[in-house]
């Protein structure tokens, strides 16, 4: 997954919390993402911006993403809702993820596909009437009826004992201050933060809570290229990386 040569957009080191509460599962993520140039020994970012939905909403199942924001070529989302509209039957919480991955194997390039396993993913379902999360960090973790799964080891464990009783809108709270409480202690803002979004999945649909104000809108790699030649995307710079230095990458050329 390359925008242009050497320059990759990631969604890595984005960060979410998936938590069974009172109402039902809620969702919540940052929407910043990173250009790293690849071509360096370093592998740091140049620029970063936001915007980039990293919830899903499947068949009955909300799923949360890290990791790489286009595979191949393709936003991950959109690469999700391909492989939601593939399976002839409707799947199990539990066989969700395992599905992705196999669903990448299968149509995605070697490179591609190594990059779909490096994802951090959960996914959450409704079990006769009962909340289930299942998640997937490199490895398929067991799936849960109580509590959460996260991205990153953020203080939201604190409020684990009352998770239950709480009301969505308090979780996805209390999720995004904790993720900003990381984000700050680790300095981490080049590639977590900007706004936020915040889903609920209950036994009868989906509620949003937050949703982004502007979401990126480009589907595959090159859009996302046009759109930041264009000036259409706030990028901000990391420094000591400058304007020419990003478009001397943008203007390269698609890696083959």
């Amino acid at each position: 997954m390359l925008l242009l040569a050497g320059l990759q957009p990631r969604a890595g080191a984005s960060i979410f919390v998936l938590a069974i509460c009172k109402d039902g599962v809620v969702a919540v993520a940052d929407s910043r993402f990173a250009f790293v140039d690849i071509t360096s020994t370093t592998g740091k970012p140049l620029a970063y911006a936001d915007g980039m939905n990293k919830i899903m909403r499947l068949a009955g199942a909300v799923m949360v993403e890290t990791g790489e924001g286009f595979i191949a070529n393709q936003r991950f989302d959109e690469f999700v809702r391909r492989f939601s509209a593939a399976p002839i039957r409707a799947l199990e919480v539990d066989e969700i993820l395992p599905a992705l991955l196999e669903y990448g194997s299968q149509t995605l390039s070697p490179f591609a596909v190594e990059a779909l396993k490096r994802q951090h993913l959960a996914v959450a379902k409704f079990v006769d009437g009962d909340a289930v999360i299942c998640g997937y960090d490199g490895k398929l973790r067991p799936c849960i009826d109580a509590g959460y799964v996260q991205s990153s080891p953020t203080d939201f464990d604190k409020i684990l004992p009352k998770l239950a009783k709480m009301p969505a809108i308090e979780v996805a709270a209390a999720a995004r201050a904790s993720m900003l409480r990381y984000i700050a202690a680790k300095g981490k803002q080049t590639t977590m933060g900007g706004e936020f979004s915040a889903v609920v999945l209950t036994p009868k649909g989906f509620r949003d809570l937050w949703t982004l104000s502007n979401p990126i809108q480009a589907r595959s790699i090159d859009e996302l290229n046009a759109l930041v030649q264009a000036r259409k995307i706030q990028v901000t710079l990391v420094p000591p990386a400058t304007w020419p230095e990003l478009q001397e990458l943008l203007d390269s050329g698609p890696a083959q």
